[in-house]
């Protein structure tokens, strides 16, 4: 369950306010993954007692970048258990949200949470992303995949014109960005770093690609 102190921590450390609805989806949401991990491996154990803290708050910390207010149509690549994916769904209905994953496992809780939650602007894409048809969205984001110019090149081809990329990441990894600049030398990041609510320090990144002439 969602306590009320984790709500005023979305409220105090991210500005979000959810409504009652949205809280008790998040609550229902909740209980479908914990029963559905028990028979299938969406997350350790370890990190279900902190799935708030690790996974919700952090798919959530997206709004600390004032452009993601713009977005309406949002790809997550590899979603795995629906981190960012669902809780974006939850969170902000009046976004389109398409879930990609190639991993069965994964897609089968989409689709059951998805029909449950009645989730109407989640979308899901079961195939490896390169194999996918041109999706034309204003956003792509990814958590938990792989390196940052590894997962642009996959992906690239689905962001419309003007489009962003964003990437999840732990550590400020100044490696991956220079790697990525070499190839596309007018490349320009945006980072926005922030805490998530744990007693242990534990530092996260959002790492943001902007629209550039690839050329």
């Amino acid at each position: 369950m969602i306590s009320e102190k984790q709500i005023e921590v979305l409220e105090n450390e991210l500005n979000l306010r959810l409504d009652n609805e949205t809280t008790e989806k998040l609550n229902l949401w909740f209980e479908i993954f914990v029963k559905y991990n028990e028979h299938t491996n969406l997350m350790s154990s370890n990190d279900i007692n902190v799935i708030f803290e690790k996974h919700v708050f952090d798919s959530l910390a997206i709004i600390k970048w004032d452009k993601f207010k713009s977005k309406k149509m949002i790809l997550d690549v590899g979603t795995g258990g629906g981190f960012p994916s669902v809780i974006l769904s939850i969170c902000f209905s009046d976004k389109k949200i398409i879930a990609n994953d190639s991993r069965i496992k994964k897609i089968n809780f989409i689709k059951e949470a998805k029909e449950i939650l009645k989730l109407n602007n989640l979308e899901i894409c079961y195939s490896r992303i390169e194999e996918v048809d041109c999706l034309g969205a204003d956003l792509i984001v990814s958590r938990a995949v792989g390196k940052i110019k590894d997962v642009y090149e996959l992906s690239k081809k689905h962001l419309a014109c003007g489009g962003d990329f964003l990437i999840y990441k732990s550590k400020l990894v100044s490696f991956e960005i220079e790697e990525f600049k070499r190839k596309y030398k007018n490349a320009k990041f945006e980072i926005i770093s922030y805490n998530l609510p744990l007693e242990e320090n534990f530092d996260r990144n959002l790492v943001i690609l902007h629209s550039f002439n690839k050329a």
